[in-house]
């Protein structure tokens, strides 16, 4: 009936969105579900949500981030009107290096909370934050890196969320405490570095988890507070848990049905779960020294996923070394 409705009027721009959903969802036909989305875009080009659902598509079959990012910048009044369009935005922007504009853009923006949306603004905010540290560490500048990853930490109210309080932070007490050693307040940093060593378990999409992408950075604080044995362990075990993953047949808890990924098109779980076991592998070896294979895994992980945060910030700092 879709498919006739199109044929009877080509400019309804609804008729179209339905279009690219049915394509993608039931007849797995993603290149078919972007002409649709064209279609719609050029019926109806001010309609701010056929952006962003297009660029969720664009996204889930794999364009790249700087394409992405070129599409949006010639919409700036469309992605203004939406809140999750302006996140993507921003999410680009640390994509492709430009941190200060995403800080910026954070910063400025008073967001509300939306179903689906969970940590996506407050996200941006700490990724922002934490790039911006690095940066300024790499460059002598650890006052400024200390002020931004102290940044991090805190949730500020235009954000319209707060971190959860099982959320792992080991991220950025590790990096907090590599800012205070290299101003000298050594106690400082065995603090923040003993904070990250010591944290258990990571809340996330709706569960607790006993190993994530932040037991890497409990493991590399473990080792700056001279208890190499024990860091090591903890990547042995992370390599462990990420191969075992890589294995197992992907579930979704019931609770999380309204994650990002499950909102619009559906998420093919079993790709995703694989592509997070590489790149925990990834970092494993990372950890251990193993560079190599690490810079390997991690390339792995951005062809399966362009848009990868992590992916693409370890790889960074592979490059600055």
């Amino acid at each position: 009936m879709w498919e006739r409705a199109a044929r009877l009027d080509p400019h309804f721009s609804i008729t179209w969105r339905n279009l690219g959903i049915g394509y993608f969802n039931i007849y797995r036909k993603p290149a078919q579900a972007r002409i649709a989305y064209d279609k719609a875009i050029r019926a109806n080009p001010a309609d701010a949500r056929l952006l962003y659902e297009r660029d969720q598509l664009w996204k889930r079959i794999g364009i790249a981030p700087a394409k992405r990012l070129q599409e949006l910048e010639k919409h700036p009044r469309l992605v203004h009107q939406r809140d999750d369009l302006s996140v993507e935005l921003c999410a680009l922007y640390n994509q492709e290096g430009r941190h200060q504009e995403a800080l910026a853009l954070v910063s400025r923006r008073h967001f509300q909370p939306w179903e689906g949306g969970e940590g996506g603004p407050l996200g941006q905010h700490v990724r922002s934050h934490l790039a911006l540290g690095r940066e300024g560490l790499t460059s002598g500048k650890a006052h400024s890196a200390r002020a931004h990853f102290e940044a991090a930490l805190n949730a500020p109210v235009n954000l319209g969320e707060a971190k959860h309080l099982l959320a792992n932070q080991s991220d950025i007490h590790y990096w907090l405490g590599c800012a205070y050693d290299a101003l000298g307040e050594k106690a400082t940093s065995r603090k923040h570095w003993l904070a990250a060593a010591t944290f258990r378990g990571d809340f996330q999409q709706m569960s607790i988890r006993s190993f994530s992408e932040m037991t890497y950075y409990s493991a590399l604080s473990w080792i700056r507070l001279g208890r190499k044995a024990a860091g090591r362990k903890l990547l042995n075990e992370l390599l462990t848990y990420a191969s075992k993953l890589a294995k197992e047949p992907a579930k979704i808890d019931y609770f999380a049905t309204s994650l990002p990924t499950m909102l619009l098109f559906e998420d093919d779980l079993q790709h995703r779960q694989e592509t997070t076991a590489l790149f925990l592998q990834a970092q494993a070896h990372l950890g251990l020294g193993r560079l190599a294979k690490a810079k390997s895994l991690l390339r792995r992980v951005l062809r399966r996923d362009p848009s990868h945060a992590q992916a693409v910030d370890h790889l960074k700092e592979l490059s600055a070394r």
